[in-house]
């Protein structure tokens, strides 16, 4: 297909992988929980008022029974769907270095909690460390990488070549370390 996501563990098109947070759904979702909840409390407290034995009352037991996998079911969809988002929020974070303005908009309030707080661990462990583990995804097969520009970038400063001005279509040759990021993050097009 053509729509964005993680496939097979490779992460394509950042910019549609991640919709926006379904803050009706999920809501609706919880009030559902909190509303089996309730209803299982209510039906066990009448029942223990009746002071009766299960056997006596299986329509009660399979009432009690249908609000708790209802309430079971809704709560595993919250969580894979919760799950989910904040792998591929890891994911971006690992292919593309910081979240983009357009994906941030996308996320919940917690969610941009989470990512403040990973990028805290991260750049902490990485500065403890003396490492940038976010670069080097892809072992170099050769130093330098011979690019083409797929979006305006302006002037940027590299090693290997000083200033570039990189304007869509230009071709440059980089150092794969130097590349590397910007091919990641779909402004650069390595060519073979």
């Amino acid at each position: 297909g053509s729509g964005g996501g993680v496939r097979g563990g490779v992460l394509r098109d950042p910019g549609q992988a991640l919709p926006a947070y379904k803050e009706d759904e999920v809501s609706k979702s919880a009030r559902e929980v909190q509303e089996h909840y309730d209803s299982v409390v209510a039906i066990l407290g009448a029942f223990r008022e009746e002071n009766r034995e299960w056997d006596t009352r299986p329509e009660v037991a399979s009432t009690v029974l249908i609000h708790h996998q209802s309430l079971l079911r809704n709560k595993r969809l919250l969580l894979a769907y919760q799950n989910l988002r904040l792998e591929r929020i890891k994911a971006f974070r690992w292919k593309c270095g910081r979240l983009p303005r357009a994906t941030q908009d996308k996320l919940s309030a917690p969610e941009r909690d989470f990512v403040k707080s990973y990028e805290r661990i991260l750049n902490s462990y990485q500065k403890q460390c003396r490492v940038d583990l976010t670069v080097g995804f892809f072992p170099p097969g050769e130093n330098l990488l011979k690019v083409r520009v797929t979006e305006d970038l302006g002037v940027m400063e590299f090693d290997y070549i000083g200033e570039a001005d990189l304007q869509v279509g230009t071709v440059h040759l980089l150092l794969h370390e130097e590349a590397e990021r910007l091919i990641i993050e779909g402004k650069l097009e390595h060519l073979a």
